[in-house]
């Protein structure tokens, strides 16, 4: 979820354990790995004009408007998410086709990207929360985060690899899923953290504002 530092972090993890499993995990885990930051720091990117506007609405004296700029940054990243994942879905088949010569290294890949897909809605939505606590330079929590992230990273890594406490052996799609659900608890482990954050309100977090068409326009200029 939590920006490039917490994908390198996965990516760290995944590699490591793979690397114990056998020499074609730990090839195929080289590539799509690589492959998924793309697509992880794509999100990254494109949430630094909503950071810049957050701090300016900051730096202005009108908090009451980082809420509004907040979604608009939520709404862009989910509609970005959406695309990223129709493509790893139905269009990755055939884009790593192009990239890979090994069958192996592919089925593995793609194996990885079942699961791992999913990860994206998780990722680029924490991108934009990011980006909401580094406007306003609140930035504690989230390094505490990243670090529930990277645990419960490397528990499931080691439970759904090679089939411990309970769970099944499922090696590199094991890799992919337990990347996936860490990010998704880090995201919901934030959201409480908004949810009980006593100047959530001076922010306009809790209301949901329409899609602000110009605004989101703007932020990706800012962002390009």
């Amino acid at each position: 979820m939590l920006g490039s530092a917490a994908q390198n972090v996965i990516a760290l993890s995944d590699s490591v354990f793979l690397y114990h499993l056998s020499e074609a995990d730990f090839a195929s885990i080289g590539f799509i790995g690589v492959f998924y930051l793309v697509v992880a720091a794509i999100g990254y990117g494109f949430s630094r004009g909503g950071q810049i506007m957050i701090a300016r609405r900051m730096g202005e004296g009108r908090p009451e408007e980082v809420g509004r700029t907040f979604y608009a940054l939520v709404y862009f990243e989910l509609a970005l998410a959406v695309v990223l994942f129709l493509f790893m879905q139905y269009g990755c088949y055939y884009f790593f086709q192009l990239l890979v010569n090994s069958e192996v290294v592919f089925a593995k890949s793609m194996e990885y990207l079942t699961y791992r897909s999913w990860g994206v809605f998780f990722s680029y939505t924490g991108v934009a929360i990011i980006a909401l606590y580094t406007g306003i330079a609140r930035t504690t929590f989230i390094i505490v985060d990243t670090v529930i992230l990277a645990t419960v990273n490397i528990l499931l890594n080691y439970a759904l690899i090679f089939g411990h406490w309970g769970l099944p052996a499922m090696g590199i799609g094991g890799a992919g899923l337990a990347s996936t659900i860490s990010e998704a608890v880090a995201l919901v482990v934030f959201m409480v953290y908004i949810l009980f954050d006593k100047k959530a309100v001076l922010y306009h977090l809790f209301t949901l504002p329409k899609i602000d068409f110009e605004l989101i326009k703007l932020q990706y200029r800012l962002s390009a």
